[in-house]
């Protein structure tokens, strides 16, 4: 009796163990949100009625140690992830869900999570300033006190998805054991600075704009226009583009984006502050952080320089990848299949 009620419980836990996995697969890539209460910033303010979205691909295995975090880009959400997960080697995978447990995360600012938008008792300019740090705050106590995770295989993010990867990195060194910031950055440069003062000052001056207090969304067609410019090179556009196409793709470039004007301004505020160093020399914090790095950054990029990325892989001796596709920040255009392959084999190890 007592070696049938020990195979009972073996068989229960079984069962549960398949239930448990039935339900995962059935709920893959689905939205959710994690409700925190209040999140505290950097600043000393405070998130109310904190909410983060996720997305959850594959199965955690029972110990807890194949968990990959993938945060959203700039005016990016976690749908828009979701290629980047999957079972089967797709040419622009990123992690292998066969055999990897994956959460995508919706960013501070999306229209998902707490955001200008969606904010009730801090809505528009009433919402406060966040950034890439309290960004990685949130999705932790999203991941410890929601999904119950204790350790993280890895991050691996696409540009402001990259650079919360360096802040996944420096806030929480013991928390992880790989980070793959792709077209990434430790520390906005001046240039960097530049591209999105431009983009703030285009967005502030759009007379729909009105302060961030508008009823009506603005058109932002400057704003947009500024966007296309920069995010890649010019070869990739005048291949793309036909000269004589010019006026109708303007018409498309300039047409109204998903994300609302107050959460792109904060979101790209956000960038301007990212600064993972803090006043220490970049040698300093690379060199104190036992992470295992993968370093990706797009040669020709005028979104995100690349060379901060470069001098912390230097520092740390961390492998890299140059891509020399002319779409430059929109590295998975062109150069997908070399950044998939690359990922892929270092997160196996």
């Amino acid at each position: 009796m007592k070696i049938m009620g020990n195979w009972l419980r073996i068989f229960g836990l079984g069962v549960i163990w398949v239930l448990a996995v039935s339900v995962g697969r059935a709920e893959e890539g689905a939205q959710k949100i994690a409700e925190l209460g209040e999140c505290p910033l950097a600043s000393g303010e405070v998130v109310l009625d904190c909410r983060v979205g996720y997305r959850t691909f594959g199965v955690m295995n029972a110990d807890g140690t194949n968990v990959v975090v993938v945060p959203s880009w700039l005016n990016g959400r976690s749908d828009e992830l979701i290629p980047f997960f999957g079972e089967k080697e797709t040419g622009h995978r990123l992690v292998d869900t066969s055999r990897l447990f994956g959460v995508a995360f919706d960013a501070f600012g999306d229209g998902v999570s707490s955001s200008p938008s969606n904010s009730k008792r801090q809505h528009g300019p009433e919402f406060p300033a966040f950034t890439m740090e309290d960004m990685v705050r949130a999705q932790y106590r999203v991941l410890t006190e929601v999904l119950h995770v204790r350790h993280v295989h890895a991050a691996v993010g696409l540009s402001m998805g990259g650079e919360q990867v360096f802040a996944w990195a420096v806030l929480y060194p013991k928390f992880l054991d790989m980070a793959v910031p792709i077209v990434g950055t430790p520390q906005v440069t001046s240039f960097d600075l530049l591209s999105k003062q431009v983009l703030v000052e285009a967005i502030e001056s759009d007379p729909g704009y009105m302060g961030g207090r508008y009823v009506t969304e603005p058109e932002l067609k400057l704003a947009n226009a500024i966007g296309t410019l920069i995010v890649s090179a010019p070869q990739y556009r005048n291949a793309e583009v036909p000269r004589e196409r010019f006026a109708e793709w303007m018409k498309l470039v300039e047409s109204p984006q998903r994300q609302d004007a107050n959460d792109r301004m904060w979101q790209a505020k956000a960038i301007m502050h990212h600064d993972v160093l803090h006043g220490r020399t970049l040698e300093e914090v690379a060199r104190g952080v036992p992470v295992k790095f993968l370093v990706i950054v797009a040669a020709e990029d005028r979104m995100v320089t690349p060379q901060p990325a470069l001098e912390w892989a230097k520092a740390v001796g961390a492998e890299t990848y140059i891509s020399a596709g002319s779409c430059a920040h929109l590295i998975m255009q062109c150069d997908a299949e070399a950044v998939s392959s690359r990922v892929e084999r270092f997160l196996a190890r």
